[in-house]
């Protein structure tokens, strides 16, 4: 009797063991454990310090003295509290930017803190980061720059052995790194130990990056790599904290046409190259007195936080260290602030543990449905092998309010989804879609969908394109609060003001000056030249407020320029900068012609905002009636095509502004712009 039993008992399972389907194929690339690790990660800071801090420069030519990098304070412990409030879980340094100061006393230069004041020249700012990131519990990663407009070998073989040192350096006295960077800024003109040349390199072969690799993963076998030959990420194409709605984790950079082309990756390539996005809380990389009124706001962040993490990439926010060697006050109250709200809007996933049904499913206890709300990205839900379309609907425990959609696919198995929609019960149980401006098509890791609130007591997601069975490890239902974010603000060349909301359910209003504040409800006539307006939106539904404030030059009304016609002369000074302009019959400059003389303090250059623009200004001169009054860079005009502003000496008069490009990015040979302005 008892061998019967047994026997039963063995069969029964063993063909619970036979209905058990075997996993989904994986759909290559398919990413590494360390990968895994670094997706996870989702957001983390950069901190860019050193002596473009001390010296208002974010690119430094390499001829700025080591003594004047002077902190008279300097708080690491300040800045890892922060962050570690702010929710990052890691930080990299600057380690060396492309003016070739050294943070640590290598031995490879004497251009480094041992021959600055900071600590009589003991100091050592890469050990000190590195021990208050393992004391708060925070990963630590490093960036050093390839190009070095210091050293007088750069461009020849003996510098590359001194770059392959450094690497060596840092990655054997600093504890273990998980990401490291290798900047895409190589040659051009510097100071060069004092040859003040202009020197070009081919970086695919100079650096011999696979060399370098091989030395970052000697002691750090799980590092990931930014840059070179030997990434194991990518960059996201931009710097203005956006991936793109479409997203995928695989990418080969041989077959890169654009580079606009990472910020959505490729369906059908061949390597796990996941995105990361960089962006800095401030207009520059570098701290600058004058952007202190710059620093992003709360909104601002959250919603860098949904075009990042909520389109499958990775979020790296930079926070530059102010003169007195800490996160200035603003931009730690905005980061703490951001991070409260984030963990608010995601605390309270109303899909965990709810009930769940799937219109196909793989066999066996491994691809369950309810794996979707457990909590977990580690167990999945699978189709069978025949389906490649899916209908998953979730049943809430209550009728609540909803705005908000996390999806995440088992990535360990391949990205699949490339179309889903979204789809909600209505009071009466029919199915209705989601009000959202979100395309939806990849997933991958994470994909955050926002939408106009909804009362639902269940939610349909159904996938309709896949490259295979698909494979989901969660979705997660939330509740955002709403954040109102300050509406955009323009003048136009005929004077007129024109104000934005970032959605239409917004009241706005504006006022010129001390003045008081007047609803906005179309374009309005501005009065002369030098005017501070402020502007503001209010939430209907909340009363939330936000409000902005920009000042304006001389109008650009009278301003006569001969070089162009009636139609671009209108559009190059509308404040606008996707309304660009290319200088005709390829001219390398434009002179602006006032009515009359008059003191001319700035000039603010836009390039041209749109997509897959080039011929952006990189060297110029600047000569106010007829006489040079000001020579420079837009050093990082390419990767970072914000406004940048020259300001001119004091007392500069005049009734033309002369603008001579030198040099335009990758050495394009017509000039766009975006806008210019005058103050």
């Amino acid at each position: 009797m008892k061998k019967a039993i047994y026997a039963s008992l063995l069969g029964a399972m063993l063909a619970s063991c036979a209905a058990e389907d075997a996993p989904p194929a994986p759909i290559a690339p398919v990413p590494t454990q360390a990968q895994m690790d670094w997706h996870r990660l989702e957001t983390y800071a950069f901190i860019h310090f050193g002596l473009n801090t001390y010296n208002d420069l974010e690119w430094g030519y390499g001829n700025t003295p080591a003594s004047t990098f002077a902190p008279d304070t300097l708080d690491v412990e300040q800045w890892t509290s922060t962050l570690k409030r702010a929710g990052m879980k890691g930080i990299i340094l600057t380690a060396k930017h492309h003016d070739g100061f050294c943070l640590w006393p290598t031995k490879t230069t004497d251009y480094s803190v041992k021959a600055s004041p900071w600590q009589g020249g003991n100091g050592d700012l890469v050990r000190d980061l590195s021990e208050a990131c393992k004391r708060h519990g925070l990963k630590f990663g490093l960036y050093l720059s390839p190009w070095d407009r210091n050293n007088a070998h750069y461009g020849h073989e003996e510098y590359r052995k001194i770059f392959h040192e450094q690497i060596r350096e840092l990655t054997t006295g600093y504890g273990e790194l998980f990401e490291y960077w290798f900047d895409g800024a190589n040659g051009g003109t510097g100071w060069y130990g004092g040859a003040d040349s202009a020197r070009k390199i081919d970086p695919q072969t100079y650096y011999r990056y696979h060399e370098a690799g091989d030395i970052l993963r000697a002691n750090n076998p799980d590092i990931m790599i930014f840059g070179g030959t030997e990434p194991t990420i990518r960059w996201v194409g931009n710097e203005s904290g956006s991936a793109g709605e479409t997203n995928y984790c695989a990418y080969d950079p041989e077959r890169e046409e654009h580079h606009t082309q990472l910020q959505w990756g490729m369906s059908d390539a061949k390597q796990w190259l996941p995105a990361e996005v960089d962006v800095s809380i401030r207009p520059g990389w570098f701290y600058h007195h004058r952007e202190d009124h710059q620093v992003r706001s709360v909104a601002n962040l959250a919603n860098l936080y949904y075009q990042s993490v909520g389109r499958n990439a990775n979020f790296l926010l930079n926070c530059p260290i102010a003169l007195d060697g800490r996160i200035p006050a603003t931009d730690s109250a905005n980061l703490i602030a951001w991070h409260e709200y984030i963990r608010s809007s995601f605390e309270h996933n109303l899909a965990l543990k709810s009930s769940v049904t799937a219109a196909d499913t793989r066999r066996g206890k491994t691809y369950r449905p309810e794996h979707l709300v457990d909590g977990s990205d580690e167990t999945y839900w699978a189709t069978t092998d025949a389906v490649s379309t899916a209908d998953i609907s979730i049943k809430l425990s209550k009728r609540a309010a909803v705005n908000n959609l996390m999806l995440q696919e088992y990535i360990p198995l391949g990205q699949r989804v490339e179309a889903f929609a979204i789809e909600t019960a209505d009071a009466d149980g029919q199915w209705k879609p989601i009000d959202t401006v979100d395309s939806l098509t990849t997933i991958g890791y994470k994909r955050i969908i926002r939408f106009k609130t909804v009362e639902t007591d269940a939610i349909r997601v159904r996938v309709t394109k896949s490259k295979g069975p698909v494979c989901l490890a969660e979705i997660g239902a939330y509740l955002a609060a709403e954040l109102v974010e300050a509406p955009t603000v323009r003048r136009s060349s005929q004077d007129t003001l024109y104000v934005t909301g970032s959605n239409r359910e917004l009241i706005l209003s504006y006022r010129l000056g001390d003045g008081a504040w007047q609803a906005y409800s179309g374009p309005v006539h501005l009065p002369g030249d030098h005017l501070s307006v402020s502007v503001q939106a209010q939430s209907q539904r909340s009363g939330l407020v936000a409000t902005t404030g920009v000042s304006f030059g001389y109008s650009g009304k009278d301003v006569k320029i001969q070089s162009l016609s009636d139609e671009d002369r209108l559009r190059i000074m509308d404040g606008n900068g996707y309304s660009a302009v290319v200088l005709p019959n390829k001219a390398r400059e434009i002179t602006l012609n006032f009515p009359q003389a008059r003191p001319i303090k700035r000039l603010v250059y836009t390039p041209d905002q749109r997509r897959d623009a080039d011929g952006h200004i990189q060297r110029y001169e600047i000569l106010v009636g007829g006489r040079s009054v000001a020579k420079g860079e837009f050093s990082n005009i390419r990767n970072n095509p914000i406004p940048v502003s020259v300001d001119l000496p004091d007392g500069v008069v005049g009734n033309s502004l002369r603008l001579v490009v030198t040099k335009t990015v990758e050495d394009r040979q017509h000039v766009s712009i975006g806008d210019l302005e005058v103050f």
